[in-house]
């Protein structure tokens, strides 16, 4: 007798084999059918078992397919929040970056106009130069001019002192020039006679 029948389907079969049959047979037909009521039940408990095990192993796998959903979604939030926080360092940085290179901008912008304003006064004060320095030796001359005067007539007088207050007396006497001075109308004749005595 096959094993998968149903429940019902056993119980119709046994109905009408203890209804047709009345003799000998019977009783091994009553045997037959209680030992395949036995595995038949026998095989409902296994079933019902296995339906049990199966509702609890449903109820472990949901149990952990909803942990395991918080869990990624805790992960999922985390992993969000680090982005955020990484994409707010790297616009920080970026601000940085940009902020820095308008910095060297300015710098290269203003370096040469400071570089050749540089030159400028340079070059200016290398023009200047000469011009000063003339001025001053103009203003040193037209300075000095009246104590040169006052320096060589002192001096000049100092020489043909006969007494000189400055100059040390030398050992030898030395003879005197004679200035004569010349007439006004023959100059020619006064520098020949000097020249002569």
């Amino acid at each position: 007798m096959p094993k998968n029948l149903s429940p019902v389907a056993m119980l119709t079969m046994m109905l009408l084999m203890a209804a047709g049959c009345a003799d000998s047979r019977d009783e091994e037909f009553r045997q037959l059918a209680q030992q395949t009521i036995r595995q038949q039940a026998a095989q409902n408990e296994r079933m019902a078992k296995q339906s049990q095990q199966i509702v609890e192993a449903s109820k472990h796998l949901v149990a952990n397919d909803a942990q395991a959903r918080k869990e990624m979604i805790a992960a999922h939030a985390t992993l969000q929040k680090e982005l955020q926080t990484e994409r707010a360092n790297i616009n920080q940085q970026l601000t940085e970056l940009e902020s820095e290179r308008r910095e060297i901008a300015r710098q290269r912008g203003r370096d040469p106009i400071i570089a050749q304003a540089i030159g400028g006064v340079g070059l200016t004060l290398a023009c200047l130069l000469p011009l000063l320095l003339a001025g001053y030796v103009i203003y040193s001359l037209n300075r000095s001019s009246d104590d040169s005067d006052a320096l060589s007539e002192m001096l000049v007088m100092e020489i043909v002192a006969e007494k000189p207050i400055l100059l040390p007396i030398s050992p030898r006497p030395v003879a005197a020039l004679e200035h004569t001075p010349p007439s006004e109308g023959d100059e020619t004749d006064g520098t020949a006679t000097s020249g002569t005595e």
